[in-house]
């Protein structure tokens, strides 16, 4: 595959310094005090993607995996995590960046000498330098926002202790879950812990995040001063496209690019193309991965028929505890900020929302252990029509008797809306952009109830991931009447789903309780009566109870616990593989120079 990318050099994109008409930082130019001040915004632009590129090249991943998480994580050269596959079958970060080594730049223990050599090298040429002493004199005060926990507190301490060694200030600021999520949505950051778990198994999960217009795009490519710099080039004529830009915008360049993904039906070309637009968002320098993410939790031998996918949902509604079914108490995180199928943007939260709604079809472990893709409420998930004009529409049936909890029937016009407001500019999900491959999008959402069993929906093209996104959340039903209150999503008594279960209570910051939905479609199929979802962050607690026996499952534990808990709890000790990157992000605004 290497090879294949390296014979389409005319279809790539990269930051242009010729853009800039000159080096950004030429060591026999202008003194260190003026370095800044004789840039234009372009030259700017192009001269802190270096900088930010430098100082990933400061970090130990070795180090950090080996000594700080010490879970089992792979030390990650690239965005795009283990586990996705490229078009060849061959994992798809295997792929990526340069020919020399897996990746953008060189993660092996034999090259952290000489990438930390080479980072001060580069960051010479923007800020003085005391030769006598190892560091930097004149670098901006940075600050590192991550939410509260303990292992992400210990990786922020290593980033600032690595940083400090060569005379750079990183601060550090924690906030707690919801605070911090919005905090970086809004881009009210320099740098912030960031990490993706894949939404379903295509690397396009990856990508398509960072288009100016997602709500997932907490980087903020695209938006304020960078939305009018004109650095990026794109060229597609090699892949057969009329689509040739130089110095042009990321909206005019990186959308234009997820947009021809999102349409290309021509496998190789699709996959060329995806690997084109990780270039562009590493050449950035604003996603550092520092690795790919295990799943670390605690369950209890007790609890039978748990099963969790490789997106991170864990799934307990089959689950027993030694043949009992009354009940069952764990805790995978803290309060979440919202538990709207169309606005929530988080695995625990997404989690939840699963064992509250059923959309067409659901993730379901097979009997070989295997978790696969299966028809929910619909009556199976058909191959779509092709259209005379490319495009492609599904139809679905809708299984007979479907009702929501309260025992309203469930109809094809409660997914239509569910998908029109999800899609809409007047909501303006984060996940918005997930439904971009479905024609008239936004507010003219092509599908349809054709009669209240019966739902039609047109794709612009094949999509080949399309039954994983009937699983998501995003796709999943909501009834119009019940979001006509706003505060419908956080209250039990109007929070109504058509799952299996129902929310029984929330106390916030405490529990949410589920019981058990008899108006579920496939109610027989669930064992658990109750589940007790307690919200915390704070890993000693939940170590705690996890040990008293009070709660049977938890989804994290204190870092400096690790090496203990895998000894002595065994196979209750759980790492697992996770299709997720761990990295740190740059607020592509952020003014670096002196």
């Amino acid at each position: 595959m290497k090879k294949l990318f390296a014979m389409l050099l005319a279809a790539t994109m990269v930051l242009s310094m010729a853009a800039c008409g000159q080096s950004a930082a030429d060591p026999s130019g202008p003194s260190q005090e003026s370095v800044s001040s004789q840039m234009s915004a372009e030259e700017k632009a192009v001269a802190e993607a270096e900088i930010r590129r430098a100082i990933s090249l400061l970090l130990d991943r070795n180090y950090i995996v080996e000594q700080v998480t010490q879970a089992g994580q792979l030390p990650a050269s690239s965005f795009v995590a283990t586990g996705m596959t490229d078009a060849d079958g061959s994992q798809f970060y295997e792929n990526a960046g340069s020919n020399e080594f897996t990746g953008y730049y060189d993660v092996s223990k034999d090259a952290y000498e000489n990438n930390f050599s080479q980072a001060v090298e580069t960051l010479k040429k923007y800020y003085p330098y005391d030769e006598s002493t190892g560091k930097f004199t004149d670098f901006p005060v940075l600050t590192y926002l991550y939410n509260t926990s303990d292992s992400h507190k210990a990786i922020g301490e290593y980033l600032s202790a690595t940083l400090a060694s060569i005379g750079i200030t990183l601060n550090l600021e924690n906030q707690e879950w919801n605070t911090f999520l919005n905090t970086r949505k809004a881009g009210d950051y320099s740098i912030a812990r960031n990490g993706w778990t894949a939404d379903y198994n295509d690397p396009i999960s990856f990508l398509d995040m960072w288009t100016t217009a997602s709500g997932n795009n907490d980087i903020q490519f695209g938006k304020g001063d960078h939305a009018a710099l004109k650095i990026y080039n794109l060229d597609l004529t090699g892949l057969g496209y009329d689509i040739k830009v130089e110095n042009g915008t990321w909206a005019e360049t990186y959308d234009v690019l997820i947009s021809r993904i999102k349409e290309c039906t021509d496998i190789e070309k699709r996959y060329t193309m995806m690997h084109m637009a990780e270039d562009m968002i590493m050449d950035s320098g604003c996603i550092v991965p520092l690795y790919f993410n295990t799943d670390i939790y605690m369950l209890d031998d007790s609890v039978k028929g748990f099963y969790s996918n490789p997106l991170g949902a864990k799934y307990f509604s089959k689950t027993n505890i030694n043949g009992k079914t009354d009940s069952i108490s764990v805790c995978i995180a803290s309060e979440p900020d919202t538990l709207d199928p169309a606005l929530n943007s988080t695995v625990d939260g997404g989690t939840l929302i699963s064992h509250m709604f059923a959309g067409l079809a659901k993730w379901e472990q097979d009997q070989d252990g295997k978790l696969v893709v299966v028809p929910d409420c619909a009556t199976e998930l058909p191959e779509g029509v092709m259209n005379d004009d490319g495009t492609v529409t599904y139809t679905y049936t809708l299984k007979d008797g479907l009702k929501w909890s309260d025992g309203v029937a469930l109809t094809a016009g409660d997914f239509a809306f569910a998908w029109k407001r999800a899609a809409s500019t007047a909501l303006g999900a984060d996940y918005n952009y997930l439904l971009e491959i479905v024609q008239g999008h936004p507010d003219d959402l092509k599908v349809e109830a054709v009669d209240d069993k019966t739902l039609a929906v047109t794709l612009k093209n094949d999509v080949p991931y399309w039954n994983q996104l009937l699983a998501f959340p995003t796709f999943f039903p909501v009834r119009e009447d019940v979001c006509t209150n706003e505060a419908w999503a956080t209250n039990p008594a109007s929070y109504i789903g058509n799952g299996a279960y129902t929310m029984e209570g929330w106390e916030h910051d405490s529990v949410i309780t589920l019981k058990k939905n008899p108006n579920y479609h496939a109610a027989n199929e669930v064992t658990m009566e109750q589940i007790k979802f307690h919200l915390s962050s704070d890993t000693n607690n939940m170590l705690t109870n996890f040990k008293n026996g009070d709660w049977l499952l938890i989804d994290d534990v204190p870092t400096n616990e690790i090496v203990t808990l895998k000894e002595q709890y065994g196979e209750e000790f759980n790492c697992v593989g996770l299709i997720g990157t761990y990295y740190v992000s740059w607020n592509i605004n952020e003014p670096l120079l002196p």
